[in-house]
């Protein structure tokens, strides 16, 4: 099946889940997947798992670092003549970096030998604002994840209510850890199944527990906390 198929079906699916037009639906598909976001094979658990994430990112505009127009978008360009310090010099920066490094690596899936980590942390923008704003936090994010030695792609969103980071580990792993990837990668595709099962029955999902995000982002606000602690 192409790939073209694969987003067509992906589209139909969104635009019936969301009040949703099939273009824009569509629209919002291919740029998730240009994006990098969506899962690499599109089997039955595969779609799954995109479903999950197109409306995890409904709201966010991918922003991907390695798209420079995209990510002027969220972090403006500073003229050279500015001449400001790089971020990951910010004594805050690092001190969120620092608290965050446990957390990526706990992302990493159970004997994928710390391939494989992602992290989406929605907050509040009290949360943002207290925390030095969203390119710091992406900053520390980046910072954390080279020190173990991730290829990474972020995404930042700001809204009125919410604002969204995201970051993954791009890597390839190597052949011995493909099945603990793919063992997870089945545990993310059931939990997904489930949750939009529960969805569309019109049951209270919150039944279930905190879903992905909710659980991320738990752990991000809990080491931030930390952070904001000392510094006060």
């Amino acid at each position: 099946m192409t790939a073209k198929t694969h987003r067509t079906r992906l589209a139909k699916a969104l635009a019936k889940a969301r009040p949703l037009s099939y273009q824009k639906a569509l629209a919002h598909v291919v740029a998730c997947g240009d994006a990098g976001l969506l899962p690499a094979r599109l089997d039955q658990d595969g779609m799954s798992q995109a479903l999950v994430v197109l409306e995890r990112h409904l709201d966010a505009p991918a922003v991907v670092e390695s798209a420079p127009a995209a990510q002027r978008a969220v972090e403006p360009v500073v003229a050279p003549s500015a001449r400001k310090p790089p971020m990951s010099k910010d004594p805050r920066c690092v001190a969120l970096s620092d608290a965050l490094l446990p957390v990526l690596e706990s992302t990493s899936p159970e004997g994928a030998g710390g391939y494989g980590g992602s992290l989406q942390a929605n907050l509040s923008p009290a949360e943002t604002e207290a925390l030095g704003g969203l390119p710091l936090i992406r900053a520390a994010l980046r910072r954390a994840a080279r020190q173990l030695g991730w290829r990474v792609q972020t995404v930042g969103h700001e809204s009125e209510h919410v604002v969204v980071v995201f970051i993954h580990d791009t890597r390839e792993a190597p052949a011995e850890f493909a099945e603990a990837l793919e063992r997870d990668r089945r545990r993310q595709g059931r939990e997904a199944a489930e949750r939009m099962d529960w969805f569309f029955e019109r049951r209270d999902v919150r039944e279930l527990g905190p879903g992905p995000v909710d659980r991320q982002s738990a752990l991000f606000r809990t080491a931030a906390r930390a952070v904001l602690s000392y510094q006060a």
